[in-house]
Formats: C-alpha cells, sequence, structure tokens
C-alpha cells in the first residue's frame, strides 16, 4: 500500500487521526508479505472516494514530535489512556484471530468428515450389491 491523494490529516483531541475529508480514521493490521503486522490508518470515508492511509509508525513519530514537547500532564494521561485502549485492540484482535483459526478447523474436519461419509456409503453399497448377488447365486 502506497500512500494517499491530495488528503491531509490532523489529530483530535481524543488521539485519533482525522482525514482532509474531517472523518475519524481508522487503524488496521496489514498482512501483506511486504509489511506483515504493520499497523496503519484508513480513512472511514473510502466508500465515497477517500483513500487516505497512512502508516501508524510514520504518525506516532509525528504525534510525538508535535503534540508533547514539554512532557505535560494532560498528554502523559492520555498516551497512558492510548496505550491501555491499544492493548484492548490488541486483545480483541487475538480473540478474533483465534475464532478464524479455529472456524477454519472445523471447516477442514466438516469436509473430511464429508469425504468419509461419502466413502463409508460408497461401501455400504457396495456391500448391499455384493450380498444381493451372493443371494442370487444360491
Amino acid at each position: 500500500m502506497g500512500g494517499s491523494k491530495a488528503s491531509s490529516t490532523s489529530e483530535v483531541g481524543n488521539g485519533l487521526p482525522r482525514c482532509g475529508c474531517n472523518e475519524t480514521m481508522k487503524l488496521l493490521v496489514s498482512n501483506s508479505i511486504e509489511n506483515p503486522g504493520r499497523k496503519f490508518w484508513k480513512c472511514r470515508n473510502n466508500m465515497n472516494g477517500c483513500d487516505l492511509f497512512l502508516w501508524d509508525d510514520l504518525v506516532s513519530e509525528f504525534a510525538v514530535k508535535e503534540t508533547n514537547p514539554s512532557g505535560c500532564r494532560q498528554c502523559e494521561v492520555n498516551k497512558a489512556y492510548l496505550i491501555e485502549f491499544a492493548k484492548e485492540i490488541v486483545e480483541e484482535i487475538d480473540c478474533r484471530v483465534g475464532k478464524l483459526n479455529k472456524l477454519e478447523k472445523l471447516k477442514k474436519k466438516i469436509a473430511m468428515e464429508k469425504r468419509k461419509n461419502l466413502w463409508l456409503m460408497f461401501v455400504i453399497g457396495l456391500s448391499w450389491m455384493l450380498i444381493a448377488a451372493m443371494v442370487k447365486l444360491v
């Protein structure tokens, strides 16, 4: 994922970046080969043509340089809140990933059971046909 069009970003009071279209951005995690696990911000207004996208590590560097020059108390409170919020998000993502992995395992198990059932039905049908053929011979 490259960059953005002509949109710009700014931070709002709650610390979430805002896009130039005035929408708050959402934090996502890349699963691409080039950037596995790298966090990025994406505009929520992508359905209306805004596809602003920013890497989180770049936003974080900018935010720290610009918003906390003196180490103020409120910044530390916000930082603690954001760290806790990020931990909750990571826990939620881990939970969902675990559920998806479990779902994939269950899907594979169901497919395997279907193949077993099909094989068993074939063997049962074949055995009935053999029994019927033996009865005719007797």
